[in-house]
């Protein structure tokens, strides 16, 4: 049975850091990010977790480990998009990480409701919100499918009017070897506060599988990846690094090799209809060179819906 009283007093957990580290699953709590806050309380209502000690200068502010061993939840105080190197600073504290599941709002002009997960990417020459330009963080798209469907599945339980959305590549940080991916309230401090979306949220993320499932590269759409979000919800298939139309110009030979590496890429998709055909000749060439078969969404429901994979 779950302990679900104070969330605040998980009990303390006497050992040394550095004996038999083992890495963990770890989600990251921005302390200054009002929904990263609001689904760290829920993570700890809803696991059993223990206190790990931190040695003095850390750099993180508290950090916990649940009961079953699957998770660690670590507590830093500043934003999370400019934590690159993360990882190697988790392992220098005898923490690391298989996963890094970054708890966080989002924001947008919309005001939208919202629940979203991307991976995380720099692909112009710009890296205003963290990372470094032209750079991609390694993805998890076995793990970002697994969250979606369950922030999905969870939302129309509550009855919770939110967009479950899959986010193009955007913002820092970009400099981890663990893979990484964000899990995000959107879009107003009342969707960051709200505990329904708090609670989704945090089932979704403790409920992550690492099962591998086929994943493409996704290219053309909006912030929003509309299509490739329909695809990953109801066909068998993820999705790594998403280039909305609004990035394919900066979409060169070099990316396109980073992405396929940092997904695992085992094809492309195109949303054809959004993309200038001069960027989609273009790229089509430039995948065609590197061997990555572009699927059309036909293709991909014939081969991966999920009827023909029972």
């Amino acid at each position: 049975m779950k302990n679900n009283s104070n969330p605040e007093k998980p009990i303390k957990k006497d050992r040394n850091l550095h004996e038999n580290p083992v890495p963990k699953i770890t989600i990251i709590s921005s302390a200054p990010d009002l929904a990263s806050q609001n689904i760290k309380a829920h993570l700890l209502s809803l696991e059993e977790w223990e206190i790990l000690e931190l040695p003095e200068n850390s750099g993180f502010s508290a950090a916990w480990e649940s009961r079953d061993g699957k998770f660690r939840l670590i507590e830093i105080e500043e934003m999370h998009i400019f934590q690159d190197g993360l990882d190697r600073r988790l392992e220098n504290i005898g923490l690391p990480a298989s996963l890094i599941i970054f708890a966080s709002k989002h924001r947008s002009k919309e005001e939208i409701s919202s629940l979203t997960v991307h991976c995380t990417g720099n692909p112009s020459d710009e890296a205003r919100l963290g990372g470094c330009p032209k750079s991609l963080a390694v993805s998890s798209p076995a793990a970002m499918k697994s969250i979606l469907m369950e922030m999905k599945r969870l939302a129309e339980q509550k009855n919770l009017k939110y967009d479950v959305t899959l986010e193009v590549t955007h913002h820092g940080p970009t400099e981890l070897s663990v893979p990484s991916l964000y899990a995000e309230i959107g879009s107003t401090e009342v969707q960051w506060k709200d505990p329904d979306a708090g609670e989704v949220a945090a089932k979704a993320i403790l409920a992550v599988s690492l099962e591998k499932v086929p994943n493409a590269l996704g290219f053309g759409g909006g912030h929003y990846a509309i299509r490739q979000t329909g695809l990953l919800l109801e066909t068998g298939i993820s999705f790594g690094h998403n280039f909305p139309k609004y990035q394919l110009e900066f979409v060169d030979e070099a990316l396109i090799r980073q992405a396929i590496e940092k997904s695992k890429a085992d094809f492309a998709y195109f949303d054809r209809k959004s993309m200038k055909s001069e960027d989609r000749h273009r790229i089509s060439e430039i995948l065609d060179k590197l061997g990555l078969k572009v699927l059309k969404e036909s293709e991909i429901r014939e081969q991966y819906g999920y009827e023909s994979l029972q």
